[in-house]
């Protein structure tokens, strides 16, 4: 690891803490936004092709997906046409599409797509070798730079029979030979970090075509040519721009790497249609509003505060692919009564509206939103060099999503370049501090800047015991003027759920009181001395 972080430094990773805003400075932004905008074609209309097997429509092979997929990107920067089904739950965002944009659609083949094409684009097709990784991903890149379509060596004959001509060769090209050969035809204020999914390539290809964005996938992290090659794409990418795909090796290794550089992350590997999804004029979604506001709830001695998040919400692709109607998570059957937090990625307000905005409108009086690591998009808010203006642009997604609590996830404790820019957003009101151990490194101890709080997580329902945990949160401090009369509760997405949550609060003492998330975090802002209180960590699992 040492070695590995050695190397990548020698090749760009100059870590220095930019001041953040100063008091009294207003630094003008002239547009906040990461994320390109697709357009719809004026009719709305679109057409739509198939991965799996209804019994009435065409399939298209895993050779022709990666062809379509990419005309369903190239289409997409000026009149979005396509849309890809793969499953049940496409079909359901389909007809949200249709039920309340006014959108309709057509299924298509194959070659219906393909003349369609040709009718408006060159007949050119860069070649690949479907089992070379870098050949696969160097094709797709091309793809998208020279809008060409990308013909694996098995469908070579039948696309020349169509009328297709080859422009590239990229069957044997290695990722370093097309980044240095072609750069300067990608679009560096983005990257894609993707494997190659055999018979799922169509995952993100579509919106990576429409950005003209290259890929990287340098997997071998102690090659020392894989290194210099991961370091010279990184360099070259625009600071404090988004990566989307997922991680290459390991996650805390490779986000820490992307953050070092001031690029954020963006866990969007399962993701399809989202050149369709960010045509923002066919959503006219410009900004969402909190489905629950704050109660009044007044601090009361002989009360011990507790409230409850769940993790993972900025992953792109669970709220694009079932998270937000599987029964096993958002849509499942609420409690009433249980407040309850729910983490979401406010990019969505651009990177899929139409998600975003179903997800409120489908909250139970119990539900609250918070945003997710660590803003709009994840990354180590220690070592990102661009953290000022990473936070300053936050204020403009949590305005759109009306967010003013945040959960951080970082390396480490918070230092003051963290706290100072973090507490200069505007509608940040708090935050939650998530670093160590399954997030609860803190221990639940409080640091302030600017008179907001920035609590970390003292519990973790993480492949835990939740009877030991209610017999913890028991015997804390039913105090609420000190912070050791709150706990900040993680739930972990993949390991526990809002039903062990629930049970977790039948368990507990009736002077233990469950409230939002925001709630909490006024109550410690109006009722706790602001003075930084360092609690010591215990591992109780081990100890």
């Amino acid at each position: 690891m040492k070695k590995l972080i050695m190397i990548l430094m020698i090749f760009g990773l100059a870590i220095s803490l930019i001041g953040c805003k100063k008091e009294g400075e207003d630094p003008v932004i002239e547009d906040p936004s990461y994320y390109k905008k697709m357009v719809m074609n004026e009719d709305k209309h679109l057409k739509v092709f198939m991965a799996f097997n209804d019994g009435t429509h065409e399939v298209l092979n895993k050779y022709e997906l990666g062809i379509a997929v990419a005309i369903e990107g190239i289409f997409a920067r000026e009149h979005a046409t396509y849309y890809l089904v793969r499953n049940n739950q496409d079909i359901f965002w389909l007809n949200q599409l249709k039920d309340n944009y006014g959108i309709t659609y057509e299924y298509t083949t194959f070659n219906d797509m393909v003349n369609d094409f040709k009718a408006e684009y060159p007949a050119k097709y860069v070649l690949f070798d479907w089992d070379n990784l870098e050949s696969c991903n160097s094709a797709f890149s091309l793809a998208g730079a020279f809008d060409i379509l990308p013909v694996s060596a098995e469908y070579k004959d039948k696309m020349e029979q169509l009328g297709f001509s080859m422009e590239i060769d990229a069957s044997t090209m290695s990722e370093k030979k097309c980044f240095n050969t072609y750069k300067e035809h990608f679009c560096n204020d983005g990257l894609v970090q993707l494997g190659f999914k055999d018979t799922a390539i169509y995952y993100l290809k579509d919106y990576q075509i429409a950005c003209k964005y290259f890929i990287t996938y340098q997997k071998d992290s102690f090659d020392p040519d894989c290194q210099k090659q991961r370091a010279s794409v990184l360099a070259w990418v625009k600071k404090d721009s988004p990566t989307f795909g997922w991680i290459i090796n390991d996650e805390n290794e490779d986000v820490g790497i992307s953050s070092n550089y001031s690029l954020y992350t963006l866990a969007s590997d399962y993701c399809c249609n989202m050149s369709l999804f960010t045509c923002l004029d066919a959503f006219n979604v410009d900004a969402v509003v909190q489905p629950n506001e704050n109660t009044t709830v007044k601090a009361e001695a002989g009360k011990h505060y507790i409230t409850f998040m769940m993790s993972d919400g900025d992953n792109c692709q669970i709220w694009y692919n079932s998270f937000a109607t599987d029964s096993r998570y958002y849509g499942m059957t609420r409690h009433e009564g249980f407040k309850f937090g729910w983490s979401i990625q406010p990019s969505l307000i651009e990177l899929g509206p139409a998600f975003i905005k179903y997800v409120y409108d489908h909250a139970s009086p119990s539900d609250q939103f918070v945003c997710a690591v660590s803003g709009q998009g994840y990354m180590n808010p220690q070592n990102y060099t661009e953290l000022a203006k990473f936070t300053q642009n936050l204020d403009y997604y949590l305005k759109k999503t009306d967010l003013s609590v945040i959960q951080i996830l970082d390396s480490t404790t918070p230092n003051e370049k963290v706290l100072n820019c973090y507490s200069s957003v505007p509608s940040l009101k708090g935050a939650f501090y998530c670093f160590g151990n399954k997030y609860a490194g803190g221990a639940g101890s409080v640091y302030w800047c600017n008179d907001k709080p920035f609590v970390t997580i003292r519990e973790s329902l993480w492949s835990t015991s939740i009877e030991s945990m209610a017999a913890r949160i028991n015997s804390y401090a039913k105090d609420p003027t000190s912070i050791y009369g709150y706990t900040a509760i993680n739930v972990h997405a993949w390991s526990m759920t809002y039903e062990d949550a629930y049970r977790l609060t039948q368990l507990l003492d009736e002077d233990v009181v469950v409230v939002y998330p925001e709630e909490f975090i006024e109550l410690i802002t109006n009722n706790v001395k602001h003075e930084n209180v360092i609690i010591p960590y215990v591992d109780y699992e081990t100890n």
